[in-house]
């Protein structure tokens, strides 16, 4: 019998992918994470309340139940990656951070020193069998695919990944846990909460803790011209409209962030907010490309779909992997805001091809 560890966040899906795969037989216990840094004194996990879901989840089912305290690695693997990012004017992903590094990284570890054959989550993507390797796909329920997030998960991770939800919708699960008698089938989803602690702006907190990462600036348009000032340019991002006490008589939109003055040019022109080639560097590719039959490799051409931010729609592409893991891709039509430091994902029909981070 597999003994499947799963991380369960207090919510619904992760309680009912452990459900499911206790049904299918498996021997499942839960995982916990704590990632974030206590704010002032020790952690407490009795009062944390998504461990206390989890933890009544659990015992429902009658499972093990671990608390992982992970904040050392998240605070390397993703905090300070995203003040990093701020610092060069980049608009961080902390999610696919996450992903890569600690859920499917930090967390994998933990599982497989506690017995874990494989790893599972409440994820909505499924991972089957493609020649022999283990490959990601969207998941059945479009407005609640997840693939975009996980494009940086490699393989040899993959090949130990379990996604239960993959093939259902969210009203679905929703019911399952109530039919169950969980407690959380009817609480909000928990995407994007991990910074919730730190307030309104998680901005101010990573300057407290690496530095300042940012400069006052002025917004300059083409000609020139000042038509305001900032305080930080890391509080701005491409495509930006609202927020930035600009009268151009015409809506105005961020262009570019330049981290060395902290200009930030502005433009009426929204065409000029778009862009058709984008660079991607820190790539991941998956399985072996097709056309040559083996791994993908610099100098790879090839054609597939493509979205530079989570629910977008696909763009057909051309992919040119480069050398030093980067890639540029050109989009058969303009996409707007693309904006450095956010994912570039690329896919195959359903079937996630590879990603990276725009440069």
């Amino acid at each position: 019998m597999a003994r499947v560890a799963v991380g369960m966040s207090g919510g619904v899906d992760s309680s009912v992918a452990a459900l499911l795969l206790l049904e299918q037989g498996y021997d499942v216990f839960g995982v916990t994470l704590r990632v974030l840094p206590p704010l002032a004194g020790t952690y407490d996990p009795e009062q944390d309340e998504s461990v206390l879901r989890a933890r009544a989840v659990a015992e429902k089912l009658g499972i093990e139940h671990y608390v992982a305290v992970c904040d050392d690695a998240f605070t390397d693997r993703v905090l300070k990656r995203c003040h990093d990012d701020f610092a060069i004017a980049r608009t961080p992903n902390p999610c696919c951070y996450c992903n890569r590094f600690v859920k499917f990284g930090w967390m994998m570890d933990f599982a497989q020193e506690h017995g874990a054959d494989f790893l599972s989550t409440g994820h909505y993507v499924e991972v089957k069998e493609v020649n022999g390797v283990r490959r990601l796909f969207k998941g059945k329920d479009c407005a609640k695919d997840q693939s975009y997030f996980l494009f940086g998960v490699p393989d040899e991770a993959l090949a130990r990944v379990m996604t239960p939800l993959g093939g259902m919708e969210k009203p679905d699960v929703r019911a399952l846990a109530s039919k169950h008698g969980f407690e959380n089938a009817s609480t909000s989803d928990s995407q994007d909460i991990c910074f919730d602690i730190y307030g309104d702006d998680y901005t101010a907190f990573l300057q407290d803790r690496f530095g300042r990462m940012t400069r006052p600036g002025r917004f300059v348009d083409e000609s020139g011209k000042v038509w305001n000032t900032h305080d930080g340019f890391h509080k701005y991002t491409v495509g930006q409209r609202k927020g930035l006490g600009v009268a151009l008589g015409v809506p105005a939109f961020v262009q570019s962030v330049n981290p060395e003055t902290g200009d930030i040019l502005v433009t009426a022109d929204k065409s000029a907010v778009s862009a058709t080639e984008v660079r991607i560097d820190n790539c991941v590719w998956h399985g072996i490309n097709p056309v040559t039959g083996v791994a993908y490799a610099a100098g790879d051409t090839f054609e597939c779909e493509g979205m530079v931010r989570y629910r977008q729609r696909a763009v057909r592409c051309l992919v040119k992997i480069l050398e030093d893991n980067c890639a540029l891709a050109q989009f058969a039509q303009p996409l707007f805001a693309v904006t450095p430091g956010q994912c570039a994902v690329f896919y195959d029909g359903d079937m996630v091809v590879g990603g990276g981070w725009i440069r």
